[in-house]
């Protein structure tokens, strides 16, 4: 379906959740619905129809069909049954961007257990309190990855480890080797009736306090992600369509994973650590035309220049990106080396993706679009009241039955605390709308620095820094200061042929003096060889900030 031409008002106006599905699901999916069934099975009918083009360490790419992935599917459902396992189950997983990755989550849905992605990123204490938390009787796990449980061999009393393995080597006393296992079961399974209402995954989230929360995505979350995958990501038959986004966090698993599928699209899974010639030469092979990944990576590959994209010349139909805030400087960069512009996309893990520069919207570079179809968003101060235009307020979203994730493991009163008035949750984000009713990140709620009276977002400072030629990276943050309560300073990482020293940090400052405002200016700046973030690449502001406290401590002692 060609959306360019889509009337954007009309659209959301007239867009309800019953008339999408009934559209996309040609069975009675209220009484029955199970993810794997919508993403997988009922595209297996043409044997040749490819589920995942499968990029390997060596760049050289495994093509697994609709087909062949039901089986797969069937196989691994089946020896989770034979494990012992019952419906309502965890079954967590420690896993690269690998086929055996997909097989274990479709398999587990399956089987109507419950998926708890762990990310490769994580240490041992990160890995053991989700395995507490969830109650998980599984992990699935590789070869490289299975050290790091060595420390942790309380935790795993009672929880039978399957390893993708490469040797025998990397198997301990007790593992079960997940290919052995899998040639060892039925390729036929048959699905227990779950609906959409079952638990599907449990999604380990962080907030400003307290230790990571146990987000609840029922099997219906799939739904949630569909209007966003099908109207904005804007992925269409003819697409090869690549996300580059890991599924062990739900923009990887459903938004650029699941939900495409579902739509009986067809996924990119890259194995290689990401560097940008390999992007390159990927897209090149594949003849990649959609992509969308974290902002992360498109400043990755601005900072590799100009020579490589000009060597390679992708030829691109559309480019979205998701996970942080999009500098408009990335925005305008792919613009004239590709001829299309990078949309920026805005999205929580509780709720859905929730806005979007749709393709029937003109880009608005700094904006993040508008409301994606099926969500209502409002600006809103702390007491509930809605914003007016161009006032900043909290980023927030009207309840309905398509929420993605429906409470808290154990703690739903967390849960009915987030939200303001008792129908809007509260994301914690901070942003504006213009005239128009596009949107504008401004940053986290902590992440907003008050000087001197002025409300200052750090995401538009470290854009106006972005397009400086020196600057790959940056953070700003609000430090402690007597006089004006904070002061803007920006943490940076150099380009490459760029040294550190007084002159380019005071030339930054008067950079941004003059493009931006004499008030929003950074009054420091730190050169840093790298920026602290999280395991799926935002940037850690906060312990730029925790940093900064402690450095004044220090010197008040």
């Amino acid at each position: 379906m060609d959306t360019s031409g889509l009337d954007y008002e009309a659209l959301r106006c007239g867009f309800t959740w019953d008339e999408f599905c009934d559209t996309h699901f040609d069975w009675d999916w209220r009484q029955r619905f199970n993810i794997t069934y919508a993403a997988v099975d009922r595209h297996a009918a043409d044997p040749k129809k490819v589920a995942l083009f499968c990029v390997r360490e060596g760049f050289g790419v495994e093509k697994i069909t609709f087909r062949e992935l039901r089986a797969f599917s069937n196989k691994f459902a089946n020896v989770l049954q034979g494990l012992g396992l019952r419906r309502g189950d965890r079954v967590a997983r420690l896993l690269p961007r690998i086929p055996e990755t997909y097989i274990t989550f479709f398999g587990t849905w399956k089987a109507g257990m419950v998926d708890v992605p762990l990310y490769t990123a994580f240490g041992p204490d990160a890995i053991e309190y989700r395995l507490r938390d969830s109650g998980a009787k599984v992990l699935v796990t590789d070869g490289e990855n299975r050290p790091r449980l060595d420390s942790i061999k309380d935790a795993l009393q009672g929880v039978k480890i399957l390893v993708v393995a490469k040797e025998k080597q990397e198997l301990r006393p007790g593992d079960l080797d997940f290919w052995r296992e899998m040639e060892k079961a039925n390729d036929e399974f048959s699905t227990p009736d779950t609906g959409l209402h079952d638990l599907a995954v449990l999604v380990y989230t962080s907030g400003t306090t307290g230790p990571p929360k146990g987000t609840i995505i029922l099997q219906k979350g799939i739904i949630s992600v569909m209007p966003y995958a099908k109207f904005c990501l804007d992925v269409r038959e003819e697409d090869m369509f690549w996300g580059f986004a890991d599924p062990a966090w739900t923009y990887g698993l459903f938004s650029a994973g699941s939900a495409v599928m579902a739509l009986g699209r067809s996924l990119v899974v890259y194995e290689p650590r990401f560097e940008p010639e390999g992007w390159y030469r990927t897209v090149k092979k594949l003849g990649v035309t959609n992509f969308t990944a974290a902002p992360t990576a498109f400043r990755a590959i601005m900072a590799a220049g100009e020579d490589l994209a000009r060597s390679y010349r992708p030829a691109f139909r559309y480019l979205a990106s998701a996970g942080e805030p999009l500098n408009p400087e990335v925005v305008h960069w792919f613009q004239r080396h590709f001829g299309v512009p990078v949309r920026d996309m805005y999205g929580i893990t509780e709720v859905s993706m929730l806005i979007a520069n749709n393709p029937w919207l003109p880009v608005r570079p700094g904006s993040c679009g508008k409301p994606v179809p099926g969500f209502e968003v409002s600006i809103r101060d702390e007491q509930g009241r809605e914003c007016g235009t161009r006032e900043v307020g909290l980023i927030c979203a009207r309840h309905n039955p398509f929420f993605l994730s429906d409470g808290y493991l154990g703690k739903q009163e967390k849960w009915r605390e987030a939200f303001l008035l008792g129908e809007w949750f509260n994301t914690g984000d901070m942003a504006y709308k213009d005239e128009d009713g596009y949107y504008y990140f401004v940053g986290r709620n902590d992440d907003v620095i008050s000087s001197a009276g002025y409300r200052i977002g750090p995401f538009e400072v470290e854009s106006c820094l972005m397009e400086h030629p020196a600057v790959a990276e940056c953070a700003v943050i609000g430090k402690p200061d007597a006089l004006r309560g904070e002061i803007v300073k920006a943490f940076v990482v150099l380009r490459a042929g760029y040294q550190p020293s007084d002159e380019l940090s005071s030339e930054l400052t008067q950079f941004v003096r003059a493009r931006l405002s004499k008030h929003s200016y950074p009054r420091e700046v730190e050169f840093l060889p790298e920026l602290p973030k999280t395991s799926t690449g935002k940037i850690q502001r906060r312990n730029l900030r925790e940093l900064e406290v402690a450095r004044l401590k220090d010197q008040s002692l």
